[in-house]
């Protein structure tokens, strides 16, 4: 096994070594199955239906193109301008979150190190507040910039991002309830697949590689 392969595995269980002490810090040992309690006092109810962490479903998903804005405060439209027809690596934060959000946003940063081969016009991460309210342009900056993550994240009006959250079965009303999940998927063949819990960064990269085969499959049987 070479160096960077062990370095890759040896960031990668830091990471998940990270993430499960966040997670016991935030639920806590006595709290009833379902309900964890944040540090500000809070406590969520995790819905039933929300399937186990790890599990992966074929996804419907609409995207939006209501006027957002970036962390640079720029005025983006996701469907058209951010994703386009290229493969992409959705997630969902909110800036204030102090447990299971840097940690997915960390896991992610470090798949998309290991995509770095991929050109930027065939592949895009994009990260959207479930906190629209609190989450100015100015707060994703910062929070992308303390966990090393140099790709796009959207804030806009609540109302067009509660939609937008909607379209994609993401929306809480309370942005600490929102389910841990990402979206990986294919914008130029609408297949889109929901992974629910903290990413794994290797199969991150594994799918998003199936998803740039695929491509150069069917482009090859177009040109024969």
């Amino acid at each position: 096994m070479t160096r960077s392969i062990e370095h890759a595995r040896a960031m990668f269980s830091a990471g998940w070594v990270m993430a499960a002490m966040l997670l016991l810090a935030a639920c806590g040992s006595g709290e009833p199955a379902g309900e964890h309690q944040h540090a500000e006092g809070h406590i969520h109810t995790q819905a039933a239906s929300v399937p186990a962490s790890g599990q992966e479903q074929r996804a419907l998903v609409v995207l939006s193109d209501a006027p957002m804005r970036d962390q640079a405060g720029a005025e983006r439209q996701l469907k058209s301008d951010v994703i386009g027809s290229r493969i992409v690596v959705v997630d969902f934060i909110f800036t204030s979150c102090q447990t299971i959000c840097p940690v997915t946003t960390a896991l992610l940063a470090q798949a998309k190190r290991d995509l770095a081969d991929i050109p930027a016009e065939d592949l895009v991460f994009v990260s959207l507040s479930v906190d629209s309210r609190v989450d100015t342009p100015e707060r994703l900056a910062a929070f992308a910039a303390a966990h090393n993550a140099d790709w796009t994240f959207l804030t806009g009006e609540k109302p067009v991002m509660d939609e937008a959250l909607t379209w994609l079965n993401a929306y809480a009303t309370n942005p600490e309830n929102h389910a841990a999940m990402i979206l990986i998927g294919d914008a130029s063949t609408e297949e889109f697949s929901r992974i629910y819990g903290m990413p794994d960064p290797e199969f991150v990269e594994s799918r998003v590689r199936e998803l740039v085969a695929a491509r150069e499959t069917t482009t090859t049987q177009h040109t024969h």
